[in-house]
């Protein structure tokens, strides 16, 4: 499993060199978006275990849910959701990416690093 530095590493990297929101033609944020982008949680997913019916509901709604597709599909990805420090981890990365504007990204995230100590 990869380790909560791990997940915010490879969010990071992804969010800053993407440089875009995941979301579809309404304005909805998407794991994954008909551009090819996708968002902070829909980064994390493997290819071969993303599916359209996991896109709806947000990272957030897991924080109490005990299973879900999408945790399932985290955890096939090599991603604990069903750990709650990584849940919560995971909800801060996806507001920042559902939240905020692209420009504030670098020091959110960078701010979000120093808080977990990972940076």
């Amino acid at each position: 499993m990869l380790s909560p530095k791990d997940i915010y590493e490879r969010v990071r990297e992804h969010l800053l060199a993407q440089r875009a929101v995941s979301e579809d033609d309404n304005g909805s944020c998407r794991l994954r978006s008909a551009h090819g982008r996708k968002c902070a949680i829909g980064s994390l997913v493997r290819d071969d275990v993303y599916e359209t019916d996991l896109e709806g509901v947000g990272i957030s709604y897991y924080r109490h849910a005990q299973d879900g597709k999408l945790l399932r599909a985290l955890y096939a990805s090599n991603v604990n959701a069903y750990d709650p420090n990584v849940i919560d981890l995971l909800i801060e990365l996806e507001q920042v990416h559902d939240d905020a504007s692209v420009d504030e990204w670098p020091h959110l995230l960078a701010a979000l690093g120093r808080r977990h100590a990972f940076v």
